[in-house]
């Protein structure tokens, strides 16, 4: 086991992409450069710091996982950044330090490949990867998790007091290893130990071709039938959308002045740039006139937000862009800058009832008090198409259960301030947060009062809501201290939490019993 020395944290070290988050307390860093010294990382960090180990690799994490006042020591695999082809494995790989952009950018430049992923550019495989990983190409061909072949981790035997780097897979001949992939496909980062690199047997061939295109409305235009058209319109799209493509529906805050739906069309292989232009304008043309019958279109003022967000300002409803494949990735691939934010997550089996329309339509019209208009110019909830290539594999089959949605939701809130890092939470900025919370807290109570406040599929008579993203963290639906981490864990993973003979539950008793691996919403041992 080769040794690797922490070193003293630097103030960036301290703080996550989402600037609420900071570390006071950290005193160590592990930055591994090669992978037989993650082993090492793990034994000296773990037997110094115990719970206070926390493992980072793009710091995108919504909640505080990370970066807390518990956190003593941070294990930053960004070092670890490789894509390529093992040819003695016959397998391709990925490091868990890699960002989108690089996975996205090496396997298209040096091997014609892709992977369903996100769009964020700086966002880590580490954690998006073992979290589900979808993206603009998942109705096309699934889920990441679904094309992962193995993993390699460093588990933690606390009996003998030994950090092990183990590759385990759908074929490994211990059973529990077989287990321990199983959850390591959608059961979440910081769970089990740590990732050092996933390996794939067959990637999907990159498309050569894929336009994009953007329709925007004025809110000013939008009146609540007007918006009860939309979202009936959009549910109904989703059931009618070829595999090949994918729709971002901006339901941007009227402060922002408009909203927005952002069209993906990738080309299927051995498709002419010619042939793809066709097909693709022939569906802008069936989008337009569909929605022609909601609310009247105009150009698209300013970039519509949120995550990803779409940089490109032309008129909207007047042209489309045909790219290239990379170039779709570029104009798409928007992490966005470092600022404060808040996010909920919620899967859809059918349309939005009126009831939820109607909550929508009234918070996307509220400014909380303590804060101005224009401060809310961020906030939107974000409604991504799903299904397709996703809905093709069983609930059971990966640990991510949410199989037969038709949309995936993200409310998201935003802002920014001139406070130093780690000083946010206190006055005057936190009267800024607890608006933005409140705000974002209350749509999604209101949008789901039907089911106790949360997209609790148990308590939906009509099949309409199917839980939430464990990748969309959200603390609000319960953690570990306040006594909700049933509740949370059940929402994010239904049955596969504790309910089928192979669940999260046994698999982490099994490798990680004295809970070392542990945050606020990480799986419990018993």
């Amino acid at each position: 086991m080769n040794r690797i020395a922490s070193r003293a944290p630097l103030l960036s070290d301290r703080q996550g992409f989402d600037r609420r988050w900071f570390a006071p307390g950290l005193e160590a860093v592990y930055v591994p450069t090669r992978i037989d010294e993650v082993s090492a990382a793990v034994r000296d960090a773990v037997v110094q710091y115990g719970r206070g180990v926390k493992i980072t690799s793009g710091r995108h994490c919504y909640e505080n996982f990370v970066y807390s006042d518990d956190t003593r020591a941070v294990i930053d695999m960004s070092a670890l950044n490789q894509v390529g082809f093992d040819a003695e494995r016959n397998l391709y790989f990925v490091d868990a330090g890699c960002e989108n952009w690089t996975v996205y950018r090496t396997l298209l430049n040096g091997f014609g490949r892709t992977l369903p992923a996100g769009s964020c550019y700086s966002v880590g495989a580490g954690g998006h990867i073992t979290g589900g990983g979808y993206g603009l190409l998942s109705r096309l061909r699934g889920l990441t998790v679904d094309h992962l072949h193995a993993v390699d981790i460093v588990t933690w035997d606390a009996a003998r007091g030994e950090a092990r780097l183990r590759h385990v897979s759908a074929q490994s001949s211990d059973p529990a290893e077989r287990d321990l992939f199983w959850a390591l496909c959608g059961g979440g980062g910081g769970n089990f130990g740590v990732i050092t690199r996933y390996w794939f047997a067959e990637l999907p061939e990159a498309p050569e071709h894929a336009t994009l295109w953007t329709l925007a409305w004025n809110w000013s235009d939008m009146s609540l039938p007007s918006f009860r058209a939309l979202l009936a319109e959009y549910a109904e799209l989703m059931r009618e959308l070829p595999d090949n493509a994918f729709t971002l529906l901006k339901l941007n805050h009227a402060s922002a002045g408009q909203l927005g739906l952002v069209l993906q069309v990738a080309s299927p292989p051995d498709t002419s740039h010619r042939e793809h232009c066709l097909h693709a304008e022939r569906h802008v043309e069936t989008l337009q006139a569909r929605f022609a019958r909601v609310a009247r279109s105009t150009p698209l003022l300013r970039p519509l937000g949120g995550h990803p967000g779409y940089m490109h300002t032309l008129p909207a409803s007047e042209q489309a862009q045909h790219l290239t494949y990379l170039e779709a990735l570029q104009t798409l691939n928007g992490s966005g800058p470092n600022q404060f934010g808040k996010y909920k997550s919620a899967y859809m089996k059918q349309a939005f009832p009126i009831e939820q329309v109607d909550a929508l339509h009234h918070w996307l019209q509220v400014v909380p008090e303590g804060v101005q208009s224009t401060d809310m110019a961020q906030s939107l909830l974000q409604v991504d198409s799903y299904g397709g290539a996703i809905n093709r594999r069983a609930s059971d089959a990966t640990a991510v259960p949410q199989r037969s949605s038709i949309m995936k939701l993200q409310y998201q809130t935003y802002w920014n301030n001139d406070s130093a890092p780690g000083t946010s939470n206190h006055p005057p900025y936190t009267t800024q947060e607890a608006a933005h919370v409140g705000w974002i807290d209350g749509m999604y109570r209101d949008v789901y009062a039907a089911y106790g406040g949360t997209p609790d599929p148990a308590r939906d008579t009509q099949g309409v809501v199917d839980g939430c993203y464990y990748n969309y963290p959200d603390s609000a639906l319960g953690t570990h201290a306040d006594g909700g981490i049933e509740r949370a864990m059940w929402l994010y993973f239904l049955d596969n939490y504790r309910n089928n003979p192979r669940n999260l539950v046994d698999i982490k008793r099994r490798w990680d019993p004295t809970d070392v691996f542990h945050h606020p919403q990480s799986i419990p041992v018993s």
